[in-house]
């Protein structure tokens, strides 16, 4: 040992066990934490002492601390954390397949789900921030997770699936809540050629929801729903709704989650932002007739958003008695499909009416909502359903949502109303909303239904409390 490192030692050794703790907690990886320890006795015992009570803080420093952990386990956690942070900034995240890129989505997932179980601090207009979701800002600013990526994707063995990992996606849908907080950035949606053709394909072809109870989500058409919009909204060069949106203040953006995410229905707020996207009926023809290797060769402008259009919604949730809920709006959109008592093949007993189901969808934990907003200077109304959905790979909070856009007052005129039915999920936390519109004014064959998709995000103030009015800019 060289004269330098004996007085190295030697300084940390003659230092109160307090100051090398407190020296250590600015140590930020493992190799610095662990090269400290080994350097004298006096580090080993900051390290150490009080039964590792140093990695208690060194966690609750940076993440959200759940209750009932040992220090022993936080140390792991802490640690696990930190270095798939570290090695997930140079994964590229286009499918997800990979085991390291499965070990990083895991502690993303973890870090999501764990979100304000602890400490929580406002941002600068006075919404609820968790130190979580300041370390998922930070990976998604540093990685190629959904920024920073500029090579598309290629298949890197002949076994790998050609689909995105639903973990994945559902990991980059909870990670997109911050991209609209970000100045600056060069956001470059790859595939978004895709995304343009996924949005627009029929029901049929690309359900929102399958499975047994049709509760398990496409997460793969959900993420290629969010690219289209955030393609739209935060790309300056593409021309659309890049602008309208800068110029509406923060807290009137698309945000993220402020409370702790809970399995289950929950009202949402009140006062919503967004805004949908339409070809021309030939125009989805063409567009589904092409395979996926011709996608791209043919430019299609989508209409509403190439104006900028922003519209404004209010929404009221119901408490008590349900609202009419007409037959044909729950024909078009199955709102109460799970709320419905199954009826024997055999025997003399009538299918229940929508009132009785409305009354099981509300004990089954449905919430009812009426809404009102304005499209092209026509005032709409909406009446729709929150349905309760089970965890996606993991992460709990996500709901079904479904609404009839209608223009006439009397349910008993529905005949002669321009309707416009809505079908979506609310990302876990409530603060948007991904889905498809369709015209459901007559019967519609899902395999050729003329469709688009539509986004709608909370916001926390209303235009009338702000001073502003962007309804149908």
């Amino acid at each position: 040992m060289d004269k330098d490192s004996a007085r190295f030692d030697v300084a940390f050794n003659i230092l109160p066990v307090e100051l090398n703790h407190a020296i250590a907690r600015y140590l930020e990886t493992d190799k610095d934490i662990v090269a400290f320890r080994a350097s004298c006795r006096g580090a080993k015992d900051a390290i150490d002492a009080d039964n590792g009570s140093f990695w208690r803080e060194k966690f609750r420093r940076k993440f959200a601390l759940r209750r009932g952990r040992t220090n022993k386990e936080l140390k792991k956690a802490y640690q696990r954390r930190m270095r798939w942070l570290h090695r997930g900034t140079g994964y590229d995240f286009h499918w997800g397949q990979k085991r390291r890129e499965k070990d990083t989505v895991e502690v993303l997932r973890e870090i999501i789900v764990e979100s304000f179980q602890g400490y929580v601090d406002m941002d600068d207009w006075g919404r609820p921030r968790c130190q979580n979701q300041e370390m998922l800002f930070d990976f998604v600013q540093n990685s190629k997770l959904l920024l920073n990526n500029t090579r598309r994707a290629t298949r890197s063995s002949r076994n790998e699936p050609s689909a995105v990992h639903p973990a994945l996606a559902a990991v980059k849908l909870m990670c997109s809540h911050f991209l609209f907080e970000f100045d600056n950035v060069k956001h470059g949606v790859l595939g978004v050629e895709e995304s343009q053709r996924m949005v627009y394909m029929s029901t049929e072809s690309q359900p929102i929801y399958s499975g047994p109870t049709m509760t398990v989500l496409n997460m793969e058409w959900i993420l290629h729903c969010m690219n289209f919009f955030r393609h739209h909204m935060m790309s300056e060069e593409v021309g659309t709704l890049y602008q309208v949106l800068n110029e509406l203040p923060a807290y009137q953006r698309p945000s993220a989650w402020q409370t702790p995410l809970r399995s289950g229905t929950a009202p949402l707020c009140k006062n919503w932002k967004g805004t949908y996207s339409f070809l021309d009926l030939k125009e989805v023809e063409k567009l589904r007739r092409l395979d996926a290797e011709q996608v791209g060769d043919a430019f299609f402008c989508d209409k509403n958003v190439d104006e900028g259009k922003i519209q404004s919604l209010e929404l009221e949730f119901v408490s008590g008695a349900p609202l009419q809920w007409p037959g044909l709006f729950e024909d078009r959109l199955q709102s109460l499909r799970n709320a419905r008592p199954q009826v024997k093949a055999q025997g003399r007993t009538r299918p229940s009416k929508t009132a009785d189901a409305c009354g099981s969808a509300a004990d089954a934990g449905s919430i009812q909502f009426s809404g009102k907003g304005v499209d092209l200077d026509d005032d709409f109304k909406a009446i729709g359903w929150l349905n309760p959905l089970p965890d996606q790979h993991g992460v709990p909070g996500w709901q079904r949502i479904t609404f009839m856009k209608h223009f006439v007052d009397d349910f008993d005129q529905m005949e002669q109303d321009n309707l416009w039915a809505y079908e979506g999920v609310v990302l876990p936390g409530g603060r948007i909303i991904l889905g498809r519109w369709w015209y459901a004014s007559d019967e519609v064959d899902m395999n050729q239904d003329y469709n688009g998709p539509f986004i709608l995000w909370a916001v926390d103030v209303a235009d009338s409390e702000a001073g502003t009015d962007f309804e149908d800019d």
